[in-house]
């Protein structure tokens, strides 16, 4: 093949010189001859055989290429809408890159403050992207508009970012203001990404429902946010994870925050009044004296303004001068020799939370006797469920957003269950008819089946088994409780948990180190039916050893004496291991014996109800979600001992 190619004048990089003797008279037969010396038919051969074996003699190679294309697209202002134009009147704004360029996710990473009333169109075509206003858009008066593009426009290459902000202003100058801040979930103290704050004109509590916002931003992944360009004057601050991108609280289904303070944007001038072009326009605070340290804007700090459960917050603050709890961010302008005196304005923090849910009754189930089950719509504790005297037992169970009513009744009739809810009350029929088949069908059995490897059991913490029924009593004489390998029966003690009625705990002096067969002979248990287990249930487990645990001493200092609080301990799923409530002192100190090897963390809520649980916050009434306080423990280990000091420090 390649002598051929040589012949035919293709020439392979890799071609060997060919051997003359393949040229020797007489190799090649001779055919009729032109007047050239070449024959027309070899002519038509060679010129088939040359396009045929040029694509066969070339070098197949892999494509190289220069060093990867990291740069984004650059902007070709030349053939762009200026960009921090005033006066600005309503037109298509170009962009032309000097690439072609696509877009992606326009709709959630394209901002625009203010919002406009109606969505934009944005094209791209080559390398121009067209942001195009709608027809019945009007723009506001003075006011200075910010596009940002986020990660929007990318090369179509390598998806190279690049970065644009317009910024226009209908108005003779553009502001140059700006707030920053962080925004972080209430509960867990985690960032929140794609938060919107909003800055309002309007200082009316009813605007963040009403009202699109004058400014706003987006928060990152790591929670942070910066509205740029924002003009001096009052604003109400508001944060919201907002559902349907309508920039307006919808109610408790949405995430919000705000902080305490009504935020005061103003522009003040060095002593010397003198701004030369060199100057440097920066962010920072200057709180007049009068007002406290505490209103930099920590929304957490204190209590909130009292005000009376149920009544309305005054709607509107327009017109009135700026209450004591106002924030004052100043923008001031520094010569460049004066740079770095004055420190930047401190970030607004914002915890983000959930309005409670309204309580109310989803479903019932009232069609199987001995157990009627309420789903609200939320987790009911501060639901009250009463009901009709007829002589019934009843045992009332909460499982997350359920009431279980278990119930009794000594005759088969029909009753009422009386749910309230503030001052709303549902009423539940129970009806009759259902007894005589229930009870002759239902069998009392253990709620789960026994583990396929026995479990190891704390040395002094009783053994529990769950039945499928709240318990009435238990007879001792048919519990049996055999010890070690050899099987010696041993006499342990048991009772009815007052927190859980279906759950019997077994307790004895276990033994560390010993394996143990618990045997509920049939007779053991009986339920609020009358119904006893009728076959023996058997379990088998290994008490284990001090070595095997660890031990956590736990100190939390700086409380408040006047404050209760609630301390919970955390495994590393972040199940409930312990918790505490603990009022009226300074320090509170537990030492924890044989928990098993885990990373535990402490949450430290400060309960200012006093409730015993974690109260979100509420807007119209100007409460804050109770702080948290969140510390990851060393490591404990199998037996080792932990010494944790949590100070109360709430940010």
């Amino acid at each position: 093949m390649k002598h051929l190619c040589w012949l035919l004048g293709i020439y392979p990089f890799d071609l060997p010189a060919l051997n003359p003797l393949d040229l020797q008279p007489g190799k090649f037969s001779q055919p009729h001859l032109s007047p050239l010396g070449v024959s027309a038919v070899s002519i038509t051969v060679l010129a088939i055989l040359w396009l045929a074996l040029f694509f066969g003699c070339a070098q197949i190679v892999q494509p190289t290429g220069g060093p990867e294309d990291l740069t984004p697209p650059q902007l070709d202002s030349l053939h762009s809408t200026p960009n921090f134009q005033t006066h600005f009147k309503k037109q298509d704004i170009v962009l032309a890159f000097d690439e072609w360029v696509e877009l992606k996710d326009v709709f959630t990473q394209v901002v625009i403050s203010p919002p406009l009333e109606f969505r934009p169109a944005i094209s791209r075509k080559k390398k121009t992207i067209v942001l195009k206003f709608d027809e019945k858009e009007v723009l506001r008066d003075s006011a200075t508009y910010v596009i940002n593009y986020g990660e929007a426009i990318r090369d179509i290459t390598k998806g190279n970012v690049a970065p644009m902000v317009f910024v226009f202003s209908t108005g003779s100058y553009i502001d140059s203001l700006s707030v920053s801040g962080n925004i972080v979930d209430a509960y867990t103290g985690k960032p929140v990404e794609n938060v919107l704050f909003m800055l309002y004109e309007n200082l009316a509590d009813s605007v963040v429902r009403k009202d699109r916002p004058f400014y706003f931003a987006k928060t990152d992944k790591t929670g942070n946010f910066k509205v740029n360009n924002v003009k001096s004057g009052t604003f109400k601050a508001f944060a919201l994870l907002d559902k349907n991108l309508n920039y307006r609280y919808d109610g408790e289904a949405e995430q919000i925050g705000f902080p305490d303070s009504m935020l005061v944007l103003q522009t003040v001038k060095t002593a010397s009044n003198a701004v030369g072009p060199d100057s440097l326009a920066t962010d920072s605070t200057a709180l007049p004296p009068q007002f406290p340290d505490s209103l930099l804007l920590d929304s957490t700090n204190g209590n909130p303004p009292p005000q009376t459960p149920g009544k309305e917050v005054a709607d509107s603050l327009e017109g009135q001068p700026s209450p004591p709890d106002t924030l004052f961010l100043d923008s001031l302008k520094l010569d460049t020799a004066a740079k770095g005196k004055t420190p930047p304005a401190p970030p607004i923090k914002i915890r983000l939370f959930q309005e409670l849910k309204r309580l109310y009754l989803r479903d019932k189930a009232t069609g199987a006797y001995g157990r009627v089950n309420l789903g609200f719509s939320r987790e009911p504790f501060d639901a009250a469920v009463t009901f009709d005297n007829v002589g019934q037992t009843v045992v009332l169970e909460q499982e997350n957003d359920s009431i279980w009513v278990w119930y009794q009744t000594p005759t088969d009739t029909a009753w009422n269950i009386y749910v309230k809810r503030d001052t709303s009350v549902d009423t539940v029929l129970v009806k009759s008819g259902l007894r005589a088949g229930f009870l002759s069908s239902a069998k009392l059995v253990a709620a789960e089946k026994a583990p396929p490897k026995p479990p190891v059991q704390q040395p002094f913490s009783p053994y529990p088994i769950v039945f499928s029924h709240p318990l009435e009593s238990y007879n001792i004489e048919n519990i049996q409780l055999l010890e070690d390998t050899a099987k010696v029966l041993v006499r342990p003690t048991a009772s009815v948990d007052t927190s859980l009625d279906r759950r019997l705990q077994v307790d004895f002096a276990w033994k560390q180190g010993k394996p143990y067969t618990l045997q509920l002979l049939p007779g053991s248990v009986t339920d609020i039916f009358g119904l006893t287990n009728t076959d023996t249930i058997t379990r088998s487990f290994t008490v284990g050893q001090e070595k095997d645990f660890g031990t956590l001493t736990l100190k939390v200092t700086g409380l408040n004496a006047a404050t209760s609080y609630i301390i919970r301990i955390l495994n590393k799923s972040e199940a409930l291991y312990q918790q505490y409530r603990v009022d009226g002192v300074a320090d509170f100190q537990e030492t924890i014996p044989y928990m098993r090897p885990d990373t535990y963390s402490v949450e430290l809520i400060e309960d200012l109800d006093s409730n015993g649980r974690w109260t979100t916050g509420n807007y119209d009434l100007r409460r804050q979600p109770e702080r948290i306080q969140r510390k990851e423990l060393e490591e404990l280990r199998a037996n080792w001992e932990v010494e944790a000091t949590v100070e109360a420090r709430f940010e």
